[in-house]
């Protein structure tokens, strides 16, 4: 009885693993600050809310769709991967700002959430939310 107790406990941790699909120890992104610099998907915040981007494939093709689209940003650096995360450094052309734009793949729901922050400063006269438009019409208008 003890050794099937202890092989019971021994397994248990991979049976618990393998059904979780996702796999990323990100399972929602941060909230933005206080500051208007920032837009996010999953924001309460009405002036900081968009709309996530929306796919109808399997969450690996939107994936691959995702970081094809990004890889051809100039200004564009993954600095983080993860199943279905994806965190991404964009320089600005004016100023050489850094600011962090995630991606979060929710397989269930066919979205993309996403959210891009400026690193520093208050503002960003709208950076971050043209920034995010645009990629949303380019999503849009790649097959």
């Amino acid at each position: 009885m003890k050794f099937a107790l202890i092989g019971v406990l021994a397994v248990w941790p991979l049976l618990i693993t393998s059904f979780n699909l996702n796999n990323s120890t990100v399972e929602k992104l941060k909230p933005c600050p206080k500051s208007p610099n920032c837009v996010c998907t999953q924001e309460d915040n009405s002036r900081k809310k968009m709309e996530p981007i929306y796919f109808t494939s399997d969450a690996e093709q939107a994936a691959t769709k995702l970081e094809r689209l990004i890889s051809g940003y100039d200004y564009a650096v993954l600095v983080k991967q993860e199943p279905n995360y994806y965190h991404y450094e964009f320089v600005t052309k004016l100023g050489k700002f850094t600011d962090d734009v995630e991606f979060l793949i929710d397989p269930t729901a066919k979205l993309i959430h996403f959210r891009s922050a400026s690193r520093v400063g208050y503002g960003d006269f709208g950076k971050n939310k043209r920034r995010m438009k645009k990629i949303k019409r380019d999503w849009l208008s790649e097959k």
